[in-house]
């Protein structure tokens, strides 16, 4: 347990150390929210809530940038502002049926506080929307069902390479003859691995 605590807190050190050292402006979220992750792999569970919460899981990958100013330099004049990410996603789910999501994500990071007292501190929760194409198989991949989603949710420590999304998803499939919902619901727990 010691070396977990001492772990801790050397990251949160070298997390606070790099922002500072950078002007104490956007450096945090280049440790994990920037490079390491233009690439990044998923996996998760879900619950569907449409379907008597029948539970799967979820295994994807997605490419995009996390905080869009420490790239591009945005809002480097301005103190305390959101910043946003952006993703391109595509994840498989198994459950009552084999689904295939291709989609993007925008992420927004909230300003921490308006004082200068947490201006080095990231902002560990973020809001999360999303929209994609669903192409759900019932028996084989010759039979397939396509629809759309739509999610809101939020994100943990984006500005870390593992961290972690909670989404409610709706999903529309037109009227089809596999017994499907027109509108189904589902809850999403995702890690990010890096």
């Amino acid at each position: 347990m010691l070396r977990i605590i001492i772990l801790c807190l050397c990251i949160a050190n070298s997390v606070f150390t790099v922002a500072k050292n950078y002007g104490g402006n956007y450096d945090w979220r280049m440790l994990g929210g920037g490079p390491l992750q233009v690439v990044s792999l998923h996996i998760g569970s879900h619950s569907n809530l449409s379907n008597n919460g029948h539970t799967g899981y979820s295994i994807g990958a997605s490419i995009g940038w996390n905080y869009l100013s420490s790239f591009y330099g945005l809002f480097k004049r301005i103190d305390h502002v959101f910043d946003m990410g952006f993703r391109i996603k595509y994840d498989f789910i198994q459950d009552s049926l084999q689904k295939h999501n291709v989609g993007a994500e925008l992420q927004f990071h909230f300003p921490y506080s308006t004082s200068n007292a947490f201006r080095n501190i990231p902002q560990p929760i973020s809001g999360i929307i999303g929209a994609g194409l669903v192409f759900a198989y019932k028996d084989s991949m010759s039979s397939s069902i396509r629809g759309n989603y739509m999610e809101i949710g939020i994100g943990f420590i984006k500005f870390l390479p593992f961290n972690m999304n909670i989404t409610y998803r709706w999903s529309f499939f037109p009227n089809n003859q596999n017994n499907l919902l027109r509108i189904e619901k589902s809850l999403h727990v995702i890690f990010t691995i890096f």
